[in-house]
């Protein structure tokens, strides 16, 4: 692929390796779709699309930065380093739901610099870098301007874990969802299209949406209000007026 006019070195590359590995994804994906409705071993099939997915993505940021280790299990202060995703929403794409992602970050002398996701369905790729805001293909993205729970889009990962909370915020009339793919919750939430989520899950391997968030203006900090780097295990993110509103409900469930 030829190289965006605007975007640096380091996008660029992410950007390819995204497109790239996203082609033949797409075709797996629709031969899945034609497997739900037959007895052939469905499992063995997605075991290795993900496998050929994450050796797509790994020999081409490995050929570009050969030095640069993937998802190393910790990153000292001087290190440069690829932190993946390959597949955002493993059980939507196991049974034929339409909606994931691939989800790449970077760090450079041990500081997260820059991220990206990729929805190769809709052929959408958010980035960002540190400083440099956030987009959508080459459109600047921001958080939502809503500022009230009423009719605000929440996203969780779990129904019974935040049960409580979602039954607040549902007599407050927020519109709550359960989409299965937590990289594109945050890359929705920096695009404006959900007001917020929230995650129990381990998020290092989707560092690319927090960065995301943040450049585009929300927040993204665990329960206690610390900043999120990844390594902790809950996240609530989304734009400054409904992410204070989610940790004040928190404190109170």
């Amino acid at each position: 692929m030829q190289p965006y006019q605007g975007r640096s070195p380091i996008i660029n590359v992410t950007s390819n390796a995204c497109v790239f590995a996203g082609k033949k994804f797409l075709r797996d994906f629709l031969e899945i779709e034609n497997l739900q409705v037959t007895k052939k071993d469905i499992y063995r099939f997605y075991n290795n699309a993900i496998l050929n997915l994450e050796k797509s993505l790994r020999e081409s940021l490995l050929k570009a930065r050969p030095d640069w280790p993937i998802n190393p299990s910790k990153i000292e202060n001087q290190n440069d380093a690829w932190i993946i995703n390959a597949l955002s929403g493993k059980e939507n794409f196991l049974h034929g739901i339409p909606h994931m992602a691939i989800s790449i970050a970077s760090y450079n002398n041990g500081k997260l610099t820059s991220g990206c996701i990729y929805d190769p369905l809709r052929n959408e790729f958010f980035y960002s870098e540190i400083g440099k805001g956030a987009y959508l293909n080459e459109r600047r993205i921001r958080v939502s301007g809503r500022s009230l729970i009423n009719k605000s889009l929440i996203t969780f990962n779990s129904e019974e874990i935040f049960f409580e909370m979602i039954q607040k915020l549902k007599s407050e009339d927020a519109s709550i969802r359960i989409s299965g793919c937590p990289s594109l919750d945050l890359a929705w939430v920096a695009s404006g299209r959900i007001d917020a989520c929230l995650n129990t899950n381990h998020m290092y391997e989707d560092l690319a949406g927090i960065l995301l968030i943040q450049e585009a203006g929300g927040f993204c900090t665990d329960f206690e209000m610390s900043e999120s780097n990844g390594y902790k295990k809950d996240i609530c993110a989304g734009n400054p007026s409904i992410h204070n509103k989610l940790i004040k409900v928190l404190k109170i469930t």
